[in-house]
């Protein structure tokens, strides 16, 4: 072995090392957060959800089984500085499997809430008039397609994997790259599952501001404060798709320049970026949180009420002494 190699797997490790850490920070307040969000509206069941809330909570709960059940797979594999533990083809493809199929649901459904705000901000009449039903069937059947698709998808390419035959890296991230990506499937899969979502996500994100600075312009009176709720809405979206896009969009890119113009296009970025991917489901609930203003003002008052149910007890009991001490200053003198 040379020392050029030696030093690689040095700088690897280390690497691994620093990577474990920072995932292992952004996880725990990142499940507290996404406990509290579904607790406030665990506790609010009798108040009606707001439509554009429903899809929010369905990506943020996927986002929780992300969290707590895949991502444990490349912490341990970062942990162990490298090396994929348990070292076996069926584990290699499980976690292939389930690590894609999570990330085509949450593109997925990012770009399903990039169009419905949309619905939800200009054409809220349309929704109305459309009847219960169909505003029913509108909410649930893209989530449901949004959520299936992914999963039935990757069972194919990298379960059945009717198309080559894998071979597994013991050393590498997701035991190495599944073999489908190296075939028309995979240009498929680069095209539909992440250019497509990135695609939509920045297209509807950017429409949406145009429209509603340009709305904002225009209305006046009671109107403008509607639109102030409006506004709140596009800053909600523009928050949460932020977070996706600064990801996603470099590594769109990069697939694309390494497809298309040079293989090694963007390669000494991609190891940070692959490594970014894991930090969105992270912070994708603190950023919701930061986004549900009702969520933070009711938390807060519940908060400041225990805290004065506390403190005020002993605040009466100092008054009530101070009021008894004040008297019986005053029967002394009156004596004299």
């Amino acid at each position: 072995m040379s020392t050029n190699d030696t030093s690689n797997i040095v700088s690897y490790s280390l690497a691994d090392s620093v990577k474990f850490p920072i995932l292992i920070a952004f996880e725990i307040p990142s499940i507290l957060v996404s406990i509290l969000i579904f607790v406030y509206f665990g506790w609010n069941r009798n108040t009606p959800i707001k439509d554009h809330n429903h899809s929010i909570l369905v990506l943020l709960a996927v986002n929780f089984v992300q969290v707590t059940t895949d991502l444990p797979m490349p912490m341990n594999f970062f942990r162990l500085d490298g090396i994929v533990q348990p070292a076996t083809s069926a584990y290699c493809t499980w976690w292939t499997w389930y690590e894609f199929s999570l990330n085509t649901i949450n593109g997925c459904l990012m770009a399903w809430i990039s169009f419905e705000r949309h619905l939800l901000i200009f054409h809220s009449g349309f929704l109305r008039n459309i009847g219960t039903k169909k505003r029913r069937l509108l909410r649930i059947v893209p989530l449901a397609l949004c959520i299936i698709w992914g999963p039935i998808y990757y069972c194919i390419v990298v379960i059945i994997s009717p198309m080559c035959e894998n071979t597994r890296y013991f050393d590498s991230l997701l035991c190495g790259m599944p073999c489908y990506l190296m075939t028309s499937w995979g240009t498929f899969d680069l095209f539909v599952d992440v250019i497509f979502p990135v695609f939509l996500i920045s297209l509807f994100n950017l429409a949406l501001l145009v429209r509603v600075i340009n709305q904002s312009l225009m209305v006046v009176g009671r109107v403008q404060n509607n639109w102030r709720k409006q506004r709140k809405l596009a800053l909600q979206l523009g928050m949460i798709s932020f977070v996706y896009l600064a990801v996603w969009i470099p590594l769109s890119i990069g697939q694309l320049g390494q497809n298309y113009i040079d293989p090694n296009f963007f390669r000494a970025q991609s190891d940070t970026f692959n490594f970014l991917v894991y930090l969105v489901p992270l912070v994708l609930p603190i950023v919701c949180l930061m986004s549900m203003h009702e969520v933070i003002i009711k938390f807060k008052s519940r908060l400041f009420r225990r805290y004065g149910a506390v403190v005020m007890p002993a605040n009466d009991s100092i008054g009530q002494r101070q009021t008894k001490s004040s008297a019986l200053a005053r029967n002394m003198i009156s004596k004299f």
